[in-house]
């Protein structure tokens, strides 16, 4: 398997154009399974995400296409040669073409060895990283986006820094966060046919979306449903029935959530967390519950501070023990 070069039409400082690779196979085969993305930079931290991204499309039957971007201005001198106009550019960017292009053969060879049931292929493209990623995702409708963070200080610390910010912000598909010290993908066995996928939900049709990428990596394991009742009411006051019916409305509401998925034949729990911290709460139940995955639904827009529950959300995506799959509201059709 061969990384297949095919950079977008860019114009160079000559006026010559690059041209795509001759004879470059069909990206992703013959299959017509939507495609699970891996974007790679070449560093190790960024390779950590593969094991997710190949497990999840084993589980599918889908492709992985490890994604390489090459930054012209970057690669010629932070585009000092390209704006003087001088021939180093011609010579620079061709040399960052070729290393890229053998580190993602590299990483597909790599992949063949250890799932050689799984169909993966690099792509190479030249171009702005985040726009590329989010191009091929839109063009190849991907299942996925697998991406390795830091996990620490914010956004601005997912690997490539503002790229994979710009990814979760301005996509429409799904970002699965991997930290680079989490304990590897939990392996599926008869006696663990399945991932166990926990769902935070607060009761509205925004947080609910993620029910349908939950389920899919659900399959053969267990869906948690969890909804806090603190968080939307604050410091409760004297009377004692008011965390009391909080807890037994939060309980219907899950129950009636679980009661239309149990129709499908997923296997669904549900769980009112009462704890005053919402984010150790989910933490504290991550671990006694053997949680393999956390799905939440993001607006999309913005920063990470948008997702459901604002700043608890925002926690999790950046700190839970386990990879935090962010599900993107769809875009909004106008009425005819």
């Amino acid at each position: 398997m061969r990384a297949t070069i095919d950079p977008p039409r860019t114009v160079l400082p000559d006026g010559a154009e690059t041209m795509p690779a001759p004879d470059a196979p069909d990206l992703v085969g013959a299959s017509a399974v939507r495609p699970v993305i891996l974007p790679l930079d070449g560093s190790a931290l960024s390779e950590r995400a593969r094991p997710w991204a190949v497990a999840i499309a084993r589980t599918r039957r889908a492709p992985v296409i490890m994604m390489g971007v090459v930054d012209a201005y970057q690669a010629s001198s932070l585009g000092l040669a390209a704006s003087a106009g001088v021939p180093l550019y011609n010579s620079m960017v061709p040399d960052a073409l070729q290393e890229v292009t053998q580190y993602l053969e590299t990483q597909v060879g790599a992949c063949a060895a250890v799932a050689p049931d799984v169909h993966t292929q690099g792509l190479l493209k030249i171009g702005d990283a985040s726009r590329e990623i989010l191009k091929v995702a839109s063009e190849l409708d991907a299942q996925m986006v697998v991406l390795t963070t830091h996990g620490r200080g914010g956004v601005d610390r997912l690997i490539w820094g503002s790229v994979a910010e710009q990814v979760v912000r301005n996509g429409h598909v799904p970002v699965l966060l991997v930290r680079p010290w989490e304990d590897p993908v939990p392996e599926l066995t008869s006696e663990h046919p399945g991932w166990r996928v926990l769902v935070p939900l607060d009761g509205t049709k925004l947080a609910e979306t993620s029910l349908a990428e939950a389920t899919r990596l659900a399959v053969g394991g267990e869906l948690l449903l969890v909804r806090d009742v603190v968080s939307g009411h604050g410091d409760w006051s004297d009377d004692l029935t008011e965390p009391r019916e909080a807890t037994d409305m939060a309980k219907s509401y899950l129950d009636g959530v679980a009661n239309r998925l149990r129709e499908d034949g997923i296997r669904v729990r549900t769980l009112v967390l009462t704890r005053p911290v919402v984010t150790d709460a989910i933490s504290e139940v991550v671990s006694t519950e053997a949680i393999d995955l956390i799905v939440l639904a993001t607006h999309g827009r913005g920063a990470i501070g948008r997702l459901l529950h604002g700043s608890v959300s925002d926690a999790l995506a950046r700190h839970a023990p386990v990879p935090v799959l962010l599900i993107h509201r769809a875009p909004e059709v106008p009425a005819s």
